[in-house]
């Protein structure tokens, strides 16, 4: 048991950005006969992967100057506020409770793809702790260990049945062919997209609406390179976090402002893609090898590699949609009736969770802010509702002192899974016996 829990701690310790290249490598080994390529694929994804943390570190902190500007106009009060990991720092994760959990998720994964139930097989471990942190929350509220095992195996059942779904848009448009994300908090909102572009195409006129990328590129030449799109989106959110600085006399401060914000945006926006390239050089080649491997040796079924989606957040339609729903979605929050959760620690989940909104109207942007705006409001009311129950379990044990006005906690990642919020609609009656 020592030897798992160091495991694990190494595996926590690594992150994401490590785990996946090194998981990758390893199951190369088995799977690709030129191992010196292996190494040199593994690398380019960890330095990719690496590189493009680093870059949504800076890229999500760019916002926060326009940020405090809506929230010093908005006279909302709110009261929850978005912890993010916070949640999962009140479970002991090196427990024989949790290694317990873990293994059944893995043995989960392993008996529906016998079974044929699932095509995925998911590798991206670093992500079990949604799946494990859903289930081990109902047994540390409930202290019945079954009824934890099994709403954290229902969600992960529907999540990789999701990802199955759904993986066909991330070789369609992403251009990664075998991959799927079994990510609960962000592929359960493809259907929504999938259903707004259903919606959209019945209606006259609105149907024939489309605007890619791609083509705003081509048509405006130079004007459409990134370097140009990020420096005019970045001088408009700067101009926007100085509009009331806009006088005669400090005109030009601001101005100077929002041109280094639009300097900001480009060089992010420009380097970006260029990470997603490094994670694209060394992972398809690798891939490949694996699902040529399983086909050959094991199964002529098309099989798919659980990954996180990170690897392709920083496709140029997803960073162009997020720099404009990341203000907007404070904006709503400001004002959408019901909500009360102020986004701010989780607020990196949004570009992960428009990949969805992207994938299926493949790279419609009109269609895919169409989507962004109903997710979005979804997203902050269902954080909301899950407020009380994430805040009663990290009470459970200790008092937490909450910053000056808010009185409840929530998660924007976690609290926001749709999978996870219908499931404890339906047990609420029973866990409220516990509380």
């Amino acid at each position: 048991m020592q030897i798992i829990f160091k495991v694990m701690k190494i595996f926590s310790d690594i992150g994401p950005a490590g785990l996946i290249p090194i998981l990758l490598f390893f199951i190369g080994l088995i799977t690709t006969r030129n191992k010196l390529i292996l190494l040199k694929n593994s690398a380019f994804i960890y330095l990719g992967l690496l590189s493009f943390s680093l870059l949504l570190t800076f890229y999500i902190n760019f916002f926060n100057p326009i940020i405090n500007t809506i929230l010093s106009i908005t006279n909302k009060k709110f009261q929850v506020i978005d912890v993010g990991w916070m949640v999962s720092q009140k479970i002991n994760l090196f427990t024989p409770t949790v290694v317990q959990f873990a293994l059944i998720l893995i043995a989960l994964n392993i008996f529906m793809l016998f079974l044929r139930l699932t095509r995925t097989i998911n590798i991206d471990l670093w992500n079990l702790w949604i799946f494990l942190f859903s289930g081990l929350i109902v047994y540390e509220i409930t202290g019945i260990k079954w009824m934890g095992i099994l709403f954290s195996c229902v969600i992960a059942t529907i999540t990789f049945v999701m990802a199955d779904i759904y993986a066909p848009y991330l070789g369609s448009y992403y251009g990664l062919k075998g991959v799927s994300n079994p990510q609960p908090q962000t592929v359960v909102w493809a259907p929504i997209a999938d259903f707004v572009n259903f919606i959209l195409n019945k209606i006259p006129f609105i149907k024939r609406i489309h605007i890619f990328y791609e083509e705003i590129q081509y048509k405006l030449g130079i004007a459409g390179e990134p370097l140009i799109i990020g420096f005019i989106l970045g001088f408009i959110i700067g101009a926007i976090t100085k509009y009331k600085n806009f006088s005669l006399i400090s005109f030009w401060q601001s101005f100077g402002y929002a041109c280094l914000s639009g300097i900001y945006l480009s060089i992010i926006t420009i380097l970006m893609p260029r990470s997603v390239t490094l994670i694209y050089k060394g992972l398809i080649p690798i891939i490949t090898d694996i699902r040529t491997f399983i086909n050959s040796k094991i199964t002529k079924r098309e099989i798919y590699i659980g990954l996180n989606p990170i690897v392709v957040a920083g496709n140029p339609s997803v960073i162009g949609l997020s720099t404009i729903m990341i203000p907007l979605t404070i904006y709503i929050a400001s004002i959408l009736p019901g909500n009360k959760v102020l986004p701010s620690a989780d607020l990196v989940i949004i570009p992960l969770i428009l990949v969805w909104a992207i994938g299926p109207s493949r790279g419609d942007i009109f269609r895919s802010f169409i989507s962004a705006l109903i997710i979005i409001p979804l997203v902050l009311l269902i954080t909301t509702d899950m407020s009380g129950f994430i805040t009663d379990f990290l009470t459970k044990k200790e008092a937490i002192q909450f910053a000056q006005g808010y009185n409840n906690a929530s998660s924007l990642g976690m609290g926001s899974n749709l999978i996870y919020w219908i499931l404890t609609q339906i047990i609420k009656p029973i866990l409220k016996l516990f509380l």
